[in-house]
């Protein structure tokens, strides 16, 4: 379990880094950017705790379906609120895994090529980022009796208060 907990902490310091730029891009209104760090950092809470439930994974950029998966397994021995959570967090991320590569590229709309700056506006960025809340306090609670994480905890509560702090004052 110390692999995975390494390992854990290890997704978790980069979800860290992309919810800090998450915050720096929103505050200096570059939403496009703000939205691929938003959706970054979302896939990477979610690898966290899937090597925090012990799983294996090849590279993917929908870890929700890995942890829907798990979760439907007969294998899966997990109480009921911590399931709750976790497909909490699963329904929460698919609205972001779902834009692919728009967040990066853009998007084509019959012969145009409709940049993210294009598409991303506060308004869907707000969206996003309410989301984002709603998974760090899924995660606080499905972290809260594991004192191994207390450190990740206390920046899970940061970033939870400033995202909220940042979304309010416009």
């Amino acid at each position: 379990m110390v692999i995975n907990y390494k390992k854990t902490k290890d997704w978790f310091k980069l979800a860290f880094n992309n919810l800090d730029r998450v915050i720096r891009n929103y505050k200096v209104k570059d939403y496009a950017d703000c939205v691929f760090r938003i959706q970054l950092s979302i896939e990477q809470l979610q690898k966290a705790l899937l090597f925090l439930l012990g799983l294996q994974f090849k590279k993917t950029y929908e870890p929700s379906i890995i942890i829907e998966s798990f979760l439907s397994s007969e294998n899966s021995n997990i109480e009921e609120d911590k399931r709750n959570s976790l497909l909490n967090i699963a329904n929460l991320a698919k609205d972001l895994e779902q834009e692919e590569t728009k967040t990066r590229y853009g998007i084509m709309k019959g012969e145009n090529l409709i940049p993210p700056e294009e598409e991303y506006d506060i308004i869907k960025t707000k969206v996003y980022l309410k989301n984002v809340i709603e998974i760090l306090i899924e995660i606080l609670e499905l972290l809260k009796n594991l004192q191994e994480f207390n450190v990740e905890r206390k920046k899970l509560r940061y970033f939870k208060n400033m995202i909220k702090k940042v979304i309010n004052f416009d």
